[in-house]
């Protein structure tokens, strides 16, 4: 079985572009295969077009294996439908459980792609803002790669309150990610991490349209090639 390295993207807050750096992270990088563990939304497998099948969280309602959509042929995305309707339906009392059956199917994650025959070496998870810390604390020790992302806000003024509950979110990431700034804010957010996104004009939401539209950008290409750097060494 070849070595899977997986990714988890974690943020604070929501509407900080986890799912936007996730759609341009796995086109970059390729052979790559995307969970959208983002039950609020399942906004990644819209982006994708992923049909409205049985994904991650079937097995655990008894629905059989999940559906691999396949992108093209070196990038592929498990869904996250059922989940969000659920979400919808009972709320955080879903969420608490489903923060447990995140832990159990990563654990798993790499026999399923075996099971599968899914050409992939690299598993990127797209997921609801504020995860709990000590869920985040299993993950790292389990070989995830959790990669904490903020936006504008990470940099701006804020309360005692809110930085440290930024420390605590960074101390279980392998890598911070400030996304979304404008141009003149790159300066100030370099002091913090050299990953920095720049927000880019984006006509056609679609997953490889994102993702092109992000990477045309020089400085943008620069820190993503950074993380897929950091990635290989994992």
């Amino acid at each position: 079985m070849r070595p899977i390295r997986i990714l988890l993207h974690a943020s604070l807050d929501g509407g900080v572009g986890k799912t936007t750096l996730s759609a341009v992270l796995s086109v970059a990088k390729g052979y790559t295969l995307l969970v959208d563990m983002d039950w609020e939304k399942a906004e990644l497998s819209q982006l994708f077009r992923a049909p409205k099948k049985p994904g991650w969280l079937a097995p655990y309602l008894d629905a059989g294996l999940p559906y691999v959509h396949r992108v093209n042929p070196m990038l592929y995305i498990i869904p996250g439908y059922e989940a969000a309707d659920m979400y919808m339906r009972h709320g955080e009392d879903f969420a608490k459980e489903a923060e447990e059956v995140v832990m159990d199917f990563i654990e798993h994650l790499p026999l399923l792609i075996q099971r599968l025959r899914i050409p992939v070496d690299t598993v990127i998870i797209d997921t609801t803002a504020a995860l709990r810390l000590d869920l985040l604390a299993k993950l790292q020790k389990m070989g995830v790669y959790n990669v904490f992302i903020a936006d504008r806000r990470f940099i701006s003024r804020i309360s005692d309150i809110k930085a440290e509950q930024y420390r605590r979110y960074m101390a279980y990431s392998s890598l911070v990610v400030v996304n979304q700034l404008e141009r003149d804010e790159i300066k100030i957010a370099r002091k913090v991490t050299p990953v920095t996104i720049k927000r880019v004009a984006i006509k056609d939401y679609y997953g490889e349209s994102i993702a092109n539209a992000v990477l045309r950008d020089r400085e943008n290409r620069k820190s993503i090639d950074h993380i897929l750097t950091r990635i290989k060494s994992v």
